[in-house]
């Protein structure tokens, strides 16, 4: 089927997949227009990424038909009420990722599995979460990852995963710059009212609540570019914010996203390296104006650094539980610690980069986030290497 769809062809297409029409009331339409026009514009897609990004698409308006059918068959679900949750944010490759899980580890808290944000209707139960047929049916999936993106980002059905495929039923959504060259569509998302799109994420919660009650701990990084949006929709979120030295980081960015982008015809690393970054600067610098004016203001920040998580990961976690009001009981520290063991930096392998493949100068981009390690005390690194 030719991609040249407009948004309701693609909308009719999940619809027959589902035998359902009801799409909610949720705003979602002039964002997919405008991702579709790009995609068919400007992405350059071959036959084969034609469709993968069609199924993308069509795999969302999926998931939105089901979670609106289960809310009108569960009612209840609606009364469901998301209580201080927390978010971590900060640059990507700062240890948010290994955070996010070790704070999964603790009793009392949830985060999202992978396989409940793929595959989330029905409503996960809590007997059944860790032997639900659904995770072999997202294993499937990872075993089809390429080992080099594993080296870059560990991917597991059962593990914690960032928290923007709660929202991705409103296609306000930054992941979807890495693999794809959209130009008009990241600079819409630049300006657009992120309201809809943190509505979507309660709702998920609420549905991935139900049966599976916690106090939530959920990630990602580009929550910097929408972060009044979000405490608009979550007035009694706390942040957590992972730092590391930007000259590490942001080659590693450029490093994981890069590869995604790798398909697209003309890839050039060392002029798209110098674009990510500019990107990752205007979310850090957007966050921060937030922090400034708002966040801050609540005394909800908790700032945490890599070599600290890195040197004392139980400490850590202790240190963030006490200021976020959680329990970090005995068994907690276990897990934590059995967590680590099973889980080293380099299970999948090293993620090796150099900043220069993706035309940087490190000494560079540490006198650009001149402002941010100064301002955090941030501790300068010596060599490129495995950051996530």
């Amino acid at each position: 089927m030719s991609f040249e769809l407009d948004h309701r062809a693609l909308m009719e297409q999940a619809h027959r997949g589902t035998g359902l029409d009801d799409f909610g009331d949720v705003q979602f339409e002039e964002p997919l227009g405008v991702l579709v026009d790009a995609l068919t514009r400007e992405a350059r897609l071959d036959d084969t990424r034609r469709a993968q990004a069609e199924a993308t698409l069509v795999s969302c308006l999926s998931k939105r038909l089901h979670l609106v059918q289960d809310r009108k068959t569960h009612p209840s679900i609606a009364d469901e009420v998301i209580t201080a949750p927390i978010f971590i944010v900060g640059l990507p490759r700062t240890g948010s990722t290994h955070l996010h899980a070790l704070l999964g580890q603790v009793e009392g808290v949830r985060t999202p599995l992978l396989w409940e944000i793929q595959l989330p209707s029905p409503p996960p139960d809590r007997e059944t979460r860790y032997t639900d047929p659904r995770i072999a049916q997202v294993q499937a999936a990872v075993d089809q990852t390429p080992s080099e993106l594993l080296v870059r980002h560990p991917v597991d059905p059962q593990r914690p995963e960032q928290c923007n495929g709660l929202s991705d039923w409103s296609f306000l959504d930054q992941t979807l710059l890495a693999p794809y060259e959209v130009p008009s569509y990241r600079e819409w998302l630049f300006n657009a009212d992120y309201s809809p799109a943190y509505v979507a994420h309660r709702r998920t919660l609420q549905h991935l609540q139900w049966r599976v009650p916690g106090r939530w701990v959920l990630k990602y990084p580009k929550h910097l570019l929408s972060l009044d949006a979000l405490l608009a929709e979550y007035p009694d979120a706390r942040l957590i914010w992972t730092h590391r030295d930007p000259a590490r980081v942001l080659p590693s960015v450029a490093s994981l996203t890069g590869l995604m982008r790798s398909a697209t015809p003309g890839y050039d690393p060392r002029r798209f390296g110098p674009e990510w970054v500019l990107l990752e600067e205007l979310c850090l610098r957007r966050g921060l104006d937030v922090r400034d004016r708002v966040a801050g203001a609540l005394g909800r920040d908790i700032d945490v650094h890599y070599q600290d998580l890195m040197r004392d990961p139980v400490g850590t976690v202790n240190a963030i539980c006490s200021r976020a009001g959680i329990l970090f009981a005995e068994t907690s520290r276990r897990n934590v610690e059995r967590w680590v063991d099973e889980h080293p930096k380099t299970r999948h392998g090293v993620h090796r980069y150099r900043a220069e493949d993706f035309g940087l100068d490190r000494a560079a981009l540490r006198r650009r986030f001149a402002f941010y390690i100064e301002r955090f005390g941030v501790e300068l690194e010596a060599s490129d290497g495995a950051a996530r």
